[in-house]
């Protein structure tokens, strides 16, 4: 029994050793959380991140008795101490994709009456925080002459919709910034996957929309099958006609 369970230990710091890792900003919850899964049950390392480390700690937990590695960068995004420690964390743990998926969502209030600090955190934690890690991480890849950076969009960086503004700024902000990002990367032998879903049940609030846990698996499918660059996810009722 003893040697078992020493091979079984073996085994797992093996995996851990040989697993490639992902690193999952605004993963305590939701879709962030369910990637974290997904990833950690395929065999990946997963680095953690979310403002409270106290929200992690189940998580982590759930993630490491699958064999694999698995830690924690606790944060707000906005600040450069959190994205600096990320960045340390990629390097450290030879990050080979990072999933850009943290985000707010945005009050459906007319422009005139958005608060200034509205308009700072929605562009700040939206469309900075992802550009301001990326170019963290980005030189790693390069390094390597591989890597992945997925980028969780929303159809708001497709449409325009009444009372989302500066939301659906910060978010053809982020589609542009990825699509120029791109014909950088390819000379560099790195993949840009733009996700665009519709609504995911993120919020208790939301009683309609996607489910996350379907919505992490695709992803993951289409990461893993095909070379694509964008993912649209579109759930809503087709309208009549159409």
């Amino acid at each position: 029994m003893v040697q078992r369970k020493q091979r079984y230990r073996g085994e797992a710091l093996q995996r851990i050793q040989m697993s490639e890792t992902v690193l999952i900003t605004g993963s305590a919850r939701g879709l962030g959380k369910e990637l974290a899964l997904v990833f950690g049950e395929y065999g990946y390392g997963v680095i953690l991140h979310d403002r409270k480390k106290s929200d992690l700690g189940e998580l982590q937990k759930n993630i490491t008795k699958k064999g694999v590695l698995c830690k924690v960068v606790a944060g707000d995004l906005k600040l450069a101490k959190t994205l600096d420690a990320l960045g340390k964390a990629a390097k450290e743990y030879d990050v080979s994709v990072l999933i850009n998926n943290a985000g707010v969502h945005c009050p459906k209030l007319p422009l005139e009456e958005m608060r200034d600090s509205n308009i700072d955190d929605l562009l700040g934690t939206n469309l900075l925080a992802a550009m301001k890690l990326t170019r963290r991480v980005y030189p790693l890849f390069i390094k390597k002459n591989k890597g992945t950076i997925i980028t969780m969009n929303s159809l708001s960086g497709l449409e325009n919709h009444r009372l989302r503004t500066i939301y659906g700024a910060s978010k053809w902000g982020l589609r542009g910034f990825t699509d120029t990002l791109r014909l950088e990367a390819t000379e560099h032998g790195i993949r840009m996957l733009d996700v665009y879903p519709s609504r995911i049940k993120t919020n208790p609030r939301f009683t309609e929309g996607m489910e996350p846990e379907e919505v992490a698996q695709k992803i993951y499918k289409i990461y893993k099958n095909t070379k694509r660059s964008t993912l649209i996810l579109d759930d809503r009722p087709k309208k009549h006609g159409t």
